[in-house]
């Protein structure tokens, strides 16, 4: 086949709008503006403006709005439980959506419908079908129980790719079934690189908080959300005790508007700290543009998230040199070199987090190897510009072979 004759290929790729900026919006980001543009056409879509559509846009790659009718205004895990009436709604609005979709885009004709997730792949997969486009199947997160189960093993069946995130991810989700040849090829594992795009805005974070220039910062950076583990992380602090006064703990993020389950534990978590009267020693500063400034201005990072695949922020800590304390759910183990850059401990297991954090807070020499450590192994294998040379070339793999 004459390739030259069918560039560039025409990519939608669809994605779930969320007010914030999150590490998905990041990873899909970079990726569009780093594709080789003459051989792919990139087409975000989306069902709303967002932080990820209004940069697109500025960045001169085309994006289409198409809303979600009601029915599938349904977020939170709640379609990870089987609730007839839900279904039946849900089933109605995919029906609704793919009608809308197609007639949006009907003229486009894309050759490749990437979705970023199970929901998205089963959004949009028979308007693929329809317009003969291929279908890739991301996955960032790794949902439990039954029903996505089944979700997952519909996708491992009907997607033309699935984009993994790391290399034992697939093993992970499908087991057994992903050795077998039909579905083994199928599996893509795409090292997602590190936001590299944001700038340095000068921000001294100390002065911003008055805190002493002497002051330990520990930092996480997360949508506040249960799966999260964000109160894990607080009464870790709280046990440290007054034997490290100077310590502060800096939680980056806001609950997500669209959950209910993400505000209430907001409240929650809040209430806990000022219950606990450790205002004085948790600060609570939102999504921020200068992130950067803020972890570099840091001194440990740590994540206590109950599910995770390959978690962006870690690897932003990491290319600002910071030691990690993370959980070790989905691919966190393949950005942890035990006691070389960082630990790894199981979720909810705040005795080891703070065993953890008093070994790095009482030897600066340690944080320093470990943050070097962590910044050489982003360098060496986790390069955005690699990776969206690896897009492309399972994108011609797709196409032309």
């Amino acid at each position: 086949m004459n390739e030259e004759k069918y560039l560039p290929v025409k990519i939608v790729f669809f994605h779930i709008m969320r007010e914030n900026f999150s590490g998905a919006q990041k990873n899909i980001f970079r990726l569009l503006i780093n594709l080789d543009k003459n051989k792919i056409k990139p087409i975000l879509v989306g069902q709303g403006k967002s932080p990820l559509t209004k940069l697109t846009e500025k960045n001169s790659i085309e994006v289409k709005i198409i809303p979600y009718p009601q029915e599938l205004e349904v977020f939170d895990g709640n379609m990870l439980q089987f609730k007839p009436k839900l279904i039946l709604n849900f089933l109605r609005g995919l029906l609704k959506y793919n009608r809308s979709f197609l007639s949006e885009l009907d003229e486009l004709k894309p050759d490749i419908i990437w979705c970023d997730n199970i929901r998205t792949f089963i959004t949009l997969y028979f308007a693929a079908k329809k317009m003969n486009a291929k279908i890739i199947w991301n996955i960032w997160s790794e949902p439990e129980g039954k029903v996505a189960w089944i979700l997952s093993r519909f996708g491992l069946v009907f997607a033309d790719l699935i984009n993994l995130e790391y290399g034992n991810q697939g093993n992970k989700i499908f087991g057994v079934l992903s050795k077998i040849r039909i579905f083994k090829k199928k599996l893509v594992p795409l090292y997602t690189g590190v936001s590299d795009f944001e700038i340095f805005l000068g921000t001294n974070i100390r002065q911003e908080l008055s805190l002493p220039t002497n002051s330990l910062l520990i930092i996480m950076a997360s949508s506040i959300l249960p799966g999260k583990g964000q109160l894990d992380l607080i009464k870790s602090l709280q046990s440290l005790g007054e034997d490290f006064s100077n310590v502060h703990l800096i939680l980056a993020g806001t609950p997500v508007e669209s959950s209910v389950d993400s505000k209430e534990y907001y409240e929650k978590i809040s209430g806990y700290v000022k219950d606990n009267y450790l205002s004085d020693k948790v600060h609570f500063i939102g999504w921020r543009d200068d992130i950067r400034d803020i972890l570099s201005a840091s001194n440990i990072y740590v994540s206590t998230s109950y599910s995770e695949s390959f978690p962006d922020a870690v690897r932003e800590a990491m290319l600002a040199s910071l030691p990690i304390i993370v959980t070790d759910v989905g691919g966190t183990s393949e950005l942890v070199d035990v006691n070389k850059n960082g630990y790894l401990f199981e979720p909810g297991d705040i005795s080891k987090l703070t065993e953890y954090l008093k070994v790095l807070i009482e030897d600066k020499d340690l944080q320093k190897q470990m943050g070097q450590e962590g910044k050489r192994i982003i360098d060496i294998k986790f390069s955005t510009k690699v990776y969206a040379e690896d897009f492309e070339k399972m994108v011609n793999k797709l196409i032309f072979q």
